[in-house]
């Protein structure tokens, strides 16, 4: 704990470099301790789009490598920037980061917060899962599961010398743009109904499944785009490109790459579409809510982090059972149920998943003493 007069230091950190929700709730929980009177200092493994964000945030920084499954060297320099940072608290994200830093918690006794971002963090496949989760639970004072269904995963799959017992907290959003966005019906007669996908090309995204969707859409004479926004230089994605050249669909699918507008996106967009195998707590979720999309989704987990009715649910993973919900969603918006419906949905956003009510979940784990 910070000694009387003192400044709370807390120190974030996170073992990836590109754009995610990890990350991104990684930046915010750093800007919100600034903007909460703390000091907020990060390290990252290597350069990339987070560092560029701590730069545009004006956040002080350390880059150090932690490749290997025990790097001792980054360990002794966590330890160094705790000293030299005088460092209270500890938060970190993804289960790398988390057992360096409990293990730092254990040397120093500082309060370490670990949080939990997906099931790949305890994937069964892990090398020395157990042992590492096992450390966790020594070394961290709190942690930090973003869905209940994780929480209750971690709970279920390991022995009770490891297991964590989770605090839920939700990812939260930044609304100030997206609430801006008019609550609209679908889209005006004559022009093309527009699907936005938000998320990296991945397989877990199955994407391939969204662009078999818009070429149903075309056979069924319905002029339909879709626009796809997240990184898209990888392998998966180079080949899905292919597929929809080898499909004639340019001209209906569109890669936008990663972006930074992503109000932009939404309000480029009639109808969000989220064609995953699973998910956990996607930030893309409740970014569509907040900007008053419908949602078009498979039943990949979404359906247990917000209300069902405010979701448009395929039964099955395929093209013609997302086309039934389709009809679905369209049926709904020629009523006034509709736009009920999407104003409900961005109250339930702001109820519950803000950046604001993240943020102020974290700082009451963090037992920090208002500035």
């Amino acid at each position: 704990m910070a000694k009387r007069g003192m400044t709370p230091t807390v120190l974030h950190v996170i073992d990836t470099t590109g754009p995610g929700g990890a990350e991104t709730v990684f930046l915010a929980l750093a800007e919100g301790c600034i903007k909460q009177g703390y000091r907020s200092v990060a390290l990252i493994r290597g350069p990339g789009w987070v560092e560029e964000q701590l730069k545009q945030r004006s956040i002080p920084y350390y880059i150090r490598d932690c490749k290997g499954s025990l790097n001792l060297k980054f360990l002794f320099e966590v330890l160094s920037i705790v000293r030299r940072e005088k460092v209270t608290h500890i938060q970190s994200h993804l289960l790398g980061s988390n057992v360096y830093t409990s293990i730092v918690g254990l040397i120093t006794r500082l309060p370490v917060t670990a949080t939990f971002h997906g099931h790949v963090d305890i994937s069964p496949d892990e090398r020395f899962r157990n042992a590492k989760l096992a450390l966790i639970k020594m070394g961290s004072r709190h942690v930090v599961s973003v869905t209940e269904d994780l929480k209750n995963t971690i709970n279920h799959t390991t022995g009770s010398y490891c297991r964590l017992h989770p605090t839920v907290i939700p990812n939260g959003i930044d609304l100030s743009e997206l609430e801006k966005l008019p609550v609209n019906t679908l889209g005006e007669p004559g022009r093309p109904l527009v699907f936005g996908c938000l998320g990296n090309v991945r397989p877990a995204k199955n994407y391939p499944l969204a662009v078999e969707f818009i070429r149903l859409l075309k056979s069924n004479g319905i002029n339909a785009r879709l626009r796809i926004a997240g990184d898209d230089t990888k392998s998966g994605a180079i080949e899905l490109k292919k597929e929809v050249a080898r499909l004639e669909l340019e001209d209906n699918v569109e890669f936008l790459g990663f972006i930074d507008d992503v109000p932009g996106f939404f309000g480029s967009v009639d109808v969000f579409l989220m064609t995953s195998s699973s998910e956990g707590h996607p930030l893309a979720l409740t970014q569509a809510l907040a900007a008053a999309k419908p949602i078009l989704s498979t039943r990949n987990g979404v359906e247990r982090v917000v209300p069902e009715h405010l979701l448009f649910l395929a039964e099955e993973h395929t093209a013609a059972s997302l086309f039934a919900a389709l009809e679905k969603l369209q049926a709904v918006t020629e009523g006034t149920e509709s736009s009920e419906r999407l104003v409900e949905g961005r109250k339930y956003v702001k109820d519950n998943y803000s950046e604001e009510v993240m943020r102020q979940r974290y700082t009451n784990l963090y037992g920090i003493e208002a500035v």
